[in-house]
Order: structure tokens, then C-alpha cells, then sequence
């Protein structure tokens, strides 16, 4: 039995010993193969970089006859540089690689079987802005992988070609749909030609398009779109949607806004999409807004009050003289002798709002 066991140990002494051989010949071949990378990029790294510093202007031919080798080398590293770069260097670095022949290779591994691929593929077909690609780079909105389709969707975005826009908003109403902020990123970066279609889109049976739709168009700043979110506003069926179309009416800074928004904080409403309004008027910075958002300090729904006296110290001189004028009310109505007394509702509002107004002017004073 004794003699069982020692030869049992000295087997898995073996086993270890042989592992450990391996895991060393490994670890060498790795570094070695490492090395001989490293050494292979360095020509294509310096020629890489110099080429950036002349802006794009000298240097491509020398790049595109780089042996296969040596640019298969350094190309993790050119594909970084290519994500970092604008302009003129940009351009000319696209320009090398189409010349290489990486754009058709990419094109291809879009429909590779292996995800990695394809998401690899669809990174680089973004970072050469490659407005051929975009039909391609749409058909991965319904990969089965999510993080094909994330990359798929910032590809999109870095190619800027508003045509896209729908086959991104479409890729919304899924099961397992790409996170909305990315989307609504996306959706910013193919710029203002994209807004016929946002605006059109508002009308879509998803509550979470409507919304992505709505926050797009609020960073894009899309004026000729105030009617169709005054009518979300006003007519959609989810408080979230309607709380995002008054957010998002404040953003546009137009005069046509203020109508829908001063509505929306009527009464009946329900108070979340009423203190949302309310902030949006200050975001508004129309002093037309100073009078409704005064006659809200006193709203016996507290975050309705604290965004309308919030959203007075935001529209400057105006909305500042009003808080005022409802503190001194309050202090008038005290007759002068209720230092200790607990202020109202309004008062307390109005003064909590001039307290950060003035941290905010020290703040800029002393930045002066």
C-alpha cells in the first residue's frame, strides 16, 4: 500500500514538474515573439509618428510600402492612432489604409462567424469613416451579440451619415436593445439632417424611443421640432416621455417653448412633469418665464417649489429681483419682529436659491 502511494506521489511530482516545464517555454516563446514584434514596429511606429506630425502632408507612400510583415506589427498601434486623430492627419492616415487594403478586409470580416471579428471590423470601418461601410454596419443592429451591436452603433455615429438614423432608432424596440445613452450619443453625432427623422420617430409605439428621440433632440438643439414635443408634452401616454419632452423643450432656448411648458405646470398635472417644466423654463432663460415661475414658490408640492425658485436664480437679474421681492414680502408680513419666526414655504425656497446665487457670484468674483 505504502509503495502505491510513493509511486502515486512521484506521478503527480511528474505531472507538476512537466507543467511547470511548459508554462516556462510558454512564458519564453511569448517574450521572445513579443521581441521580435516590437523590433518589427519599431520602422513603422517612427514612420507612423512622423507622419502624424507633418499632419499627413509627407510620408504615405513611404507607410504604404512597409512590408506585411512589419505593418502587420505595428497596426494595433495605427488603428489606436487612427481613433485619436481629426482633421487633415486623419484623412491622411485613412488614406494609407485604404491603399493597404484594410477597409475591404474589414468590409469582409463583417460577416465573419466569430464575434470578435465582427466587432473588430465594424471598430475600424468607424475610425476610417467609411460611409460605404454604413449599409454594412446596419445589418449589425440585429446581431445576436449586444457587444457587436454596441460597436456597430459608435461606428455609426463616428461615420456621421444620417441615413442610419432609422435603422439605429429601429434597433431600440428590441428585446435586449443597446443601452439608451449610447444610442442617444449616436444619434447626436449624425447631426441636424437626422432631425426629420427624430422628429418622425416621436410618434413610435416604443415609450423608449419617444424618449431617446426626445433627449437627441434636445442636445441637437432642434428647433423646428418645438411643436411636434410640444405635443408629446401635452398628449403622450407615459409621465417619463412627457417629463423628457419638457426637459428637452427647455434645451432648445426658443420662445416657441414657453407656451407648452407654462401648461404643463398647471395644477392638474402631476407633480414630477410640473417640477420638470418648471426647471425647464429656468433652462429657457426667457425672462417672460420670471412671473409663472414666482407664482410657484409657494406650490404646496415642494419640488415643484424648489425648481421654480431654482430655475428663477438661473434666468440672472430678473428671476434674482423676484426672489428678492418674495423674501422682503415675507418680511413685511412679519412686521419686522419675526427674526425667530419659521418663514414660509416660499420664503424658504426663495432663500435657499439666493444663498447659492451668491456662492456662485464669490465664486466668479474670485475667479476674476
Amino acid at each position: 500500500m505504502l509503495g502505491l502511494f510513493t509511486i502515486v506521489l512521484e506521478i503527480l511530482a511528474g505531472i507538476v514538474a512537466v507543467t511547470a516545464a511548459a508554462i516556462v517555454v510558454v512564458r519564453v516563446r511569448r517574450k521572445r515573439r513579443h521581441r521580435r514584434l516590437a523590433a518589427l514596429a519599431a520602422g513603422p511606429r517612427r514612420a507612423l509618428l512622423a507622419f502624424v506630425a507633418d499632419n499627413g502632408e509627407h510620408g504615405s507612400h513611404d507607410l504604404v510600402a512597409i512590408p506585411d510583415d512589419a505593418w502587420r506589427a505595428a497596426e494595433p498601434g495605427a488603428l489606436a492612432l487612427l481613433g485619436k486623430l481629426r482633421g487633415e492627419a486623419h484623412a491622411g492616415l485613412v488614406s494609407v489604409f485604404l491603399r493597404r487594403g484594410i477597409a475591404r478586409a474589414a468590409l469582409g470580416d463583417l460577416r465573419s462567424r466569430s464575434r470578435v471579428k465582427r466587432a473588430r471590423a465594424a471598430q475600424v470601418l468607424g475610425d476610417l469613416e467609411l460611409r460605404q461601410a454604413v449599409p454594412e454596419l446596419c445589418r449589425l443592429l440585429s446581431d445576436r451579440h449586444d457587444e457587436v451591436r454596441v460597436v456597430a452603433v459608435r461606428a455609426l455615429g463616428r461615420i456621421g451619415d444620417p441615413a442610419a438614423a432609422w435603422r439605429i432608432i429601429a434597433g431600440l424596440d428590441r428585446a435586449d436593445p443597446v443601452p439608451s445613452l449610447l444610442a442617444t450619443h449616436t444619434l447626436v453625432q449624425l447631426g441636424p439632417d437626422a432631425e426629420v427623422t427624430l422628429s418622425a420617430a416621436l410618434d413610435h409605439p416604443q415609450a423608449r424611443v419617444r424618449a431617446v428621440c426626445l433627449d437627441a433632440l434636445g442636445l441637437l438643439g432642434a428647433a423646428g421640432s418645438v411643436h411636434r414635443m410640444a405635443r408629446v408634452l401635452r398628449e403622450d401616454s407615459y409621465l417619463d416621455v412627457r417629463v423628457a419632452a419638457a426637459v428637452n423643450l427647455g434645451k432648445l432656448g426658443t420662445r416657441g417653448a414657453l407656451e407648452p411648458l407654462t401648461l404643463a405646470l398647471e395644477p392638474s398635472r402631476p407633480a414630477p412633469l410640473r417640477a420638470a417644466a418648471a426647471r425647464a423654463l429656468g433652462e429657457l432663460g426667457s425672462p417672460a418665464a420670471v412671473p409663472i415661475l414666482a407664482g410657484l414658490l409657494d406650490d404646496e408640492q415642494f419640488q415643484v417649489a424648489h425648481e421654480a425658485a431654482h430655475a428663477l436664480r438661473r434666468l440672472g437679474e430678473p428671476g434674482t429681483d423676484a426672489l428678492v421681492a418674495a423674501v422682503e414680502a415675507e418680511q413685511r408680513r412679519d412686521g419686522g419682529t419675526g427674526a425667530h419666526a419659521r418663514p414660509s414655504v416660499s420664503a424658504s425656497h426663495a432663500q435657499e436659491a439666493l444663498a447659492l446665487a451668491r456662492v456662485g457670484a464669490d465664486r466668479v468674483g474670485a475667479g476674476a
